[in-house]
């Protein structure tokens, strides 16, 4: 049997369990694009090194590539389609010193200003005021690119100011309240002809009125970057990414509450719940990840020891 193949049964096994299976699918479909062509029981452990060790793949992303090929191995080994899985040895745990890129608001005013520029040629599959509005709403709400890709007209009520999150990475659903201001960018958006005219129709569609494709809207955002001059110390292996927007909505609110004297602790589940997180410590972590945030946090603290007081 054709790798190829494998991968394409197996993918369609899993989704009819009912898994939305988006993740493992794309690495597996990444697979098949390099060594589809390959016999399944062909595979060698130094093909697969060759695989795991990808352009951009941290230790994270190494495990998590590693982790969705010895599930696919196994399955096809129990069917004896394989004597034993191709695999080098797994890569020893070690933590990593990775911390998420948190943009200033000025480096958010220089990427949504290079959005024309980065956006103008015809073959981008994207229009500029499709992926500015992208980046508003990501900012504006925190929601995970996944999240934000997969919403269609039906998803988005206007008159109140919501938005129904579906097929989220917990497979749960959530209501997004939205404030004045992405409110505002979003109506002004879907007022452009030929926007969301059927509730099945994707709110971020491509020229072709499809879905955007993830791959494409990362890649334009690293292009948008290099654009605007954002990004870390040269020396650094990890980039800013898409992703980060959702970290910076977090510290950016985190730090507003803390500027206002409200107990960021204590609401600090309402914005979990907002997040999606389904455990409290992932949205902990925010209350430490800038020298800005915890600025405000100490100087908090000093109002309290010296003045017996927080307000």
């Amino acid at each position: 049997m054709k790798l190829s193949a494998a991968i394409d049964l197996y993918i369609a096994k899993r989704q009819a369990m009912g898994e939305k299976f988006y993740s493992p699918a794309a690495v597996l479909r990444a697979l098949s694009r390099s060594h589809g062509e390959i016999e399944l029981s062909s595979l060698t452990p130094d093909q697969m090194s060759s695989f795991l060790a990808g352009p951009r793949t941290g230790p994270a992303t190494w495990r998590h590539k590693y982790g969705t090929l010895r599930v696919f191995f196994k399955h096809w080994r129990v069917r004896e389609e394989l004597r034993m899985a191709p695999l080098p040895p797994p890569a020893p745990k070690y933590t990593t010193s990775f911390v998420p890129y948190i943009y200033s608001v000025s480096e958010l005013r220089l990427l949504l200003s290079a959005v024309p520029c980065c956006q103008r040629r015809d073959e981008c599959l994207m229009s500029a005021s499709t992926f500015r509005a992208l980046l508003l709403l990501l900012y504006g709400t925190g929601m995970r690119i996944g999240e934000a890709l997969r919403l269609c007209g039906g998803d988005v009520d206007l008159g109140n100011g919501i938005l129904t999150v579906r097929g989220t990475k917990f497979y749960k659903s959530r209501l997004v309240p939205l404030g004045a201001d992405v409110h505002a960018h979003l109506r002004a958006y879907l007022a452009l002809p030929g926007r969301v005219d059927r509730n099945d129709q994707p709110l971020f569609q491509s020229r072709l009125h499809k879905q955007v494709p993830r791959q494409v809207v990362e890649k334009r955002f690293r292009i948008l970057c290099n654009l605007a001059g954002v990004r870390r110390d040269e020396s650094s292996p990890y980039q800013p990414r898409i992703h980060d927007l959702r970290h910076t909505f977090a510290v950016h609110r985190l730090t507003e509450w803390y500027r206002k004297g409200d107990d960021a602790q204590a609401l600090l589940p309402a914005l979990s719940t907002y997040l999606g997180h389904v455990e409290l410590h992932s949205t902990q972590r925010y209350l430490t990840m800038t020298p800005e945030l915890l600025g405000e946090a100490n100087r908090r603290f000093e109002r309290y020891v010296c003045g017996g007081s927080d307000e």
